[in-house]
């Protein structure tokens, strides 16, 4: 899925609509109703970690200023956020649904929950009036046009992908969601603490999270803990950092883990500041076969026992596991 700074590209695309009126909807949605949205005003939008929220009224009242602060203004505006391509943004390649839209071959991380909880099809007074938006796999959000098919599918038919929700404006606009799920909420649910994106991130509780005696690359992935760090980040980090993935965060040094949470937030941050301004994201060793050094990477799926596996990649020689290490097979 689209990690923390795909999604605050998003929230960028979203913003320039807040206070405008739908005036028309479509999508195939059979869960959310899109035509419920119709006739509602935008009030709102924040990001925290993988998640948007959108809040819409039925009227025009807007919500106090600096409610929704907007996001770091791009260098070069993009006008759209297409689908996710592996080889631009690095994500791994998902299976294809009979609508032409991709879904993940991979489940989602510890701690994170993607279920969809319903409270009718449209907001109904102040019970549900945000809009929750998770992103699956290729999940994107384009802006006054529709994806293509970039490819034939199996059966050689060039079929487009089918948008879950389309949102037109008063204003002349429109907004298409792809292979996301939506659900009504009362409000965001928003802790900036541990949003590796937010200017509150606290440190101190990312370093105690990474203390457990559990491997850092279960760790990194847990949502209460590193919302918005996906499977690109978890790898990048860990290699640029030194650290084995099943390494014991017990056993890490002070310094070791103050070195991650930096590289956490580094290259986070660097990879948004890139999107803004329309460079792709290099990774280093993600889907790679080869690390910078040239030694060979391995890939193997981690995740705790009975849990969630992801791959991952690392280099054996530039992230040696630690003597005191005991061996960690019984957690991949």
């Amino acid at each position: 899925m689209p990690e923390g700074p795909s999604v605050r590209k998003f929230h960028h695309l979203i913003s320039p609509f807040v206070g405008q009126q739908v005036v028309k909807t479509g999508g195939s949605s059979k869960k959310l109703q899109p035509a419920g949205l119709q006739s509602l005003w935008l009030q709102d939008t924040q990001v925290h970690g993988k998640k948007l929220f959108l809040r819409f009224d039925p009227d025009e009242e807007m919500e106090p200023p600096g409610s929704s602060p907007p996001p770091e203004p791009p260098q070069k505006e993009a006008h759209k956020e297409g689908a996710v391509d592996p080889k631009r943004d690095g994500e791994p390649s998902g299976q294809k649904t009979p609508d032409g839209s991709s879904q993940s071959a991979e489940l989602n991380p510890q701690g994170e929950d993607e279920s969809e909880c319903l409270e009718g099809d449209a907001p109904a007074g102040d019970a549900g009036r945000w809009l929750r938006v998770s992103f699956g796999l290729f999940g994107s959000v384009w802006v006054n046009e529709f994806s293509r098919a970039k490819k034939a599918n199996k059966r050689g038919d060039w079929r487009d992908p089918s948008p879950r929700l389309v949102l037109y404006f008063g204003g002349g606009g429109f907004l298409a969601f792809y292979n996301c799920q939506m659900s009504w909420s009362s409000s965001p649910v928003v802790t900036p603490a541990c949003d590796i994106l937010s200017e509150k991130f606290h440190r101190g509780q990312a370093l105690e999270a990474l203390g457990q005696a559990q491997p850092v690359c279960y760790t990194l992935l847990d949502q209460r803990c590193f919302s918005g760090l996906g499977n690109i980040i978890k790898n990048e980090v860990l290699y640029r950092a030194g650290i084995h993935p099943l390494s014991l965060g017990s056993v890490l040094s002070a310094p070791r883990r103050e070195a991650l949470v930096d590289h956490v937030v580094e290259f986070s941050t660097a990879w948004l500041q890139g999107k803004f301004q329309g460079r792709p994201q290099h990774t280093q060793v993600y889907q790679k076969d080869q690390c910078p050094a040239g030694h060979q990477v391995m890939k193997e799926a981690f995740g705790p026992p009975g849990g969630f596996q992801r791959l991952t990649w690392w280099c054996p020689q530039c992230q040696p596991q630690l003597p005191e290490e005991p061996e960690q097979r019984q957690f991949s």
